[in-house]
């Protein structure tokens, strides 16, 4: 009778215990086995006998002490990037044969971006799970240089953002709409001339450069750098949010996207108007792992946002 070697004896998967995963999981998380433990709701003990198995399963300690912390070895920290992922997708897997009903779901989808969307879409996707999956809640978090890797290990289910931002390759990506720029400056400023903003004007005034990534230049000063032109930036700052109350109490001029414009008229009384030198319209644009492709929750929420449902009516007309 034949034999099985001892290399397919020691592989992993032939000894691979589902219930082991989850507080692999907690164990790499938490970094802790008290923490994890309670984390996984189990005892200590259990855990530690979890932890016992796991190190031997996978030949690797995991967790050493480090001073008074325990730290992950190298394939820990291995893990605990890839195994996030790695179970969201055999929960797909697993779940694919479950309808997802959003209207009884309690998923929690977490969503990193920044301001511009909390203006121009969060409110209108709200409004949306409130009418047709109220038991939905959403995490939104400030866009990081941490997040695509956060998205990569499936931490997050979306991320919403700039086409100029760098993004992993293998991420999926989808194009939602262009948003052109406009201008906004408070009533009465003293380079309007006949409810006009002239370019000499425009580019003789103080401005407000919204900065998301902190770049010192934006898409106004290479349109003018083409024109052998500079204009001064006076104020620059990182969320779009605060840029109508900034204009609206100085004499700064402010060139930003046309949605988040208008929510600034609409919240501040500013004046907006068209810019006097043409200029790109930047892409906005969704990311999202391969891996969320087929799993129902996710392309839900996706379908909403992309088929224009959870989005504002200005937005809407944007992505035709």
């Amino acid at each position: 009778m034949a034999t099985m070697s001892n290399s397919g004896l020691r592989h992993p998967l032939t000894r691979l215990n589902l219930n082991l995963l989850p507080m692999l999981e907690a164990l790499l998380r938490e970094r802790n086995v008290t923490a994890a433990a309670r984390r996984a709701g189990v005892s200590q003990s259990a855990m530690s006998h979890s932890l016992a198995k796991l190190r031997a399963l996978l030949e690797d300690p995991l967790l050493v002490m480090s001073g008074r912390d325990m730290v992950l070895t190298p394939r820990g920290e291995q893990l605990a990037r890839a195994l996030p992922g790695a179970l969201d997708a055999l929960e797909a897997t697993l779940a694919r044969q479950v309808p997802f009903d959003p209207a009884s779901s309690q998923q929690e989808f977490r969503i990193a971006t920044f301001d511009y969307f909390e203006l121009t879409t969060i409110p209108a996707l709200l409004e949306h799970l409130r009418r047709h999956a109220p038991g939905i809640k959403l995490s939104v978090e400030r866009l990081d240089r941490a997040s695509p890797a956060r998205l990569l290990a499936g931490e997050l289910d979306l991320v919403l953002g700039g086409e100029s931002m760098t993004m992993p390759p293998s991420l999926v990506t989808r194009r939602l709409y262009r948003d052109p720029f406009m201008v906004i400056v408070r009533p009465g400023h003293p380079a309007l001339r006949r409810g006009r903003l002239p370019l000499n004007r425009y580019i003789d005034a103080d401005h407000l450069l919204i900065s998301v990534e902190g770049r010192a230049l934006g898409p106004v000063d290479r349109a003018l750098a083409k024109r052998g032109r500079a204009r001064r930036v006076a104020l620059r700052l990182p969320h779009f949010g605060s840029a109508g109350l900034a204009v609206m109490r100085s004499d700064l001029v402010c060139t930003l996207a046309s949605s988040v414009a208008q929510v600034a008229q609409e919240t501040y009384g500013v004046l907006v108007l068209p810019p006097p030198l043409p200029l790109p319209a930047p892409a906005i644009t969704a990311w999202w792992p391969p891996q969320h492709d087929d799993d129902p929750p996710r392309r839900w929420l996706r379908q909403a946002l992309f088929g224009g449902e959870a989005m504002s009516p200005r937005l809407r007309k944007l992505m035709r």
